[in-house]
């Protein structure tokens, strides 16, 4: 049997706690004595080690913790359903206090509704490359309904779970990557074989087919949100926190034209379009990322000196 993989990057400190029944994984980071708190949030199909290269670096000035969602990494299958409560239990139970969340992907949706539901605990927001809702007046997103039915089609679901189980945990490393990002030559050499062996070591665990069924879920239940446009947007124009909205130019998985529509709704907010880059910026730019988010932190208002917020 293979040891457990160890945390990564070295140095960092992983840690389980009990959280409404559910054990759940968190890696702290480091930082100095004293420094205000910053939570890290991955996307669907990631987990902390998402954050090995943002987070040492966003540790020279801020306390970084990074959690797994439920269904990932390791932390336990949980349900779609418990993550939307996750954040909240973590910074009330982990960190208590106010927080920095700095959230990818599917992260990203999540700690907006965190914001917005509990805007008292919420800091500052960083968002990555959050998939918004397509630029449109329409009450429902027609397309996105359509699919979202295709997607919940019990045969569906099944031939999906039926493909993944089949796959090697290399196979599913690189699916993953190829679909977030057109500049896979950006990610560093190191990080795909350490991703690589966290699928392999979550796809021998017990709980491994109900977290897979949790992942799927998770797709299914992002996409009821974005599908409601109005309902969307209404939940965005709650959240009080300043904002750094980070989006990938090239970005597949979420257009930039939607983050472009959705940001006008909120002009206090710092949007900020990165050339040449895919849904991963803090895994194909690091350093360019945590330059930004560090120099946004420092800001007061949370913007950048004589930047006008918008790109």
């Amino acid at each position: 049997m293979e040891a457990p993989l160890a945390p990564w990057p070295p140095g960092a400190r992983s840690t389980s706690v009990e959280l409404a029944g559910d054990r759940v994984h968190v890696l702290d980071l480091g930082g100095p004595a004293g420094a205000p708190p910053l939570l890290c949030v991955h996307g669907l199909g990631s987990s902390t080690l998402g954050f090995g290269l943002l987070g040492p670096l966003l540790a020279a000035e801020r306390r970084v913790l990074a959690v797994d969602l439920l269904g990932h990494g390791r932390s336990a299958a949980g349900t779609a359903a418990g993550n939307r409560r996750l954040i909240g239990r973590i910074v009330e139970r982990v960190v208590g206090e106010p927080v920095v969340l700095v959230a990818q992907s599917m992260g990203g949706v999540l700690a907006l509704l965190h914001a917005a539901e509990a805007p008292e605990t919420v800091d500052r927001l960083v968002l990555i490359g959050p998939p918004v809702p397509r630029p449109t007046r329409l009450p429902l997103d027609p397309l996105l309904a359509a699919r979202r039915a295709f997607l919940r089609l019990p045969p569906v679901e099944r031939a999906v779970a039926t493909r993944l189980r089949r796959m090697t945990p290399e196979e599913v490393v690189a699916q993953q990557v190829r679909q977030a990002t057109p500049h896979v030559d950006r990610l560093p050499a190191e990080v795909v074989p350490i991703v690589v062996a966290e699928t392999r070591e979550r796809a021998a665990r017990p709980d491994a087919a109900a977290a897979q069924a949790a992942q799927w879920r998770s797709i299914t239940d992002t996409m009821a949100l974005l599908m409601r446009p109005r309902r969307f947007r209404a939940t965005v124009a709650r959240v009080l926190a300043p904002t750094l909205y980070l989006q990938g130019e090239d970005d597949p998985l979420a257009p930039v034209a939607a983050a472009r529509a959705l940001a006008a709704t909120r002009p206090d907010w710092q949007l900020e379009v990165l050339p040449g880059i895919g849904h991963l910026p803090h895994l194909e730019d690091a350093p360019g990322t945590a330059d930004r988010v560090l120099r946004w932190l420092a800001a007061p208002g949370g913007r950048q000196a004589g930047d006008a917020g918008r790109t």
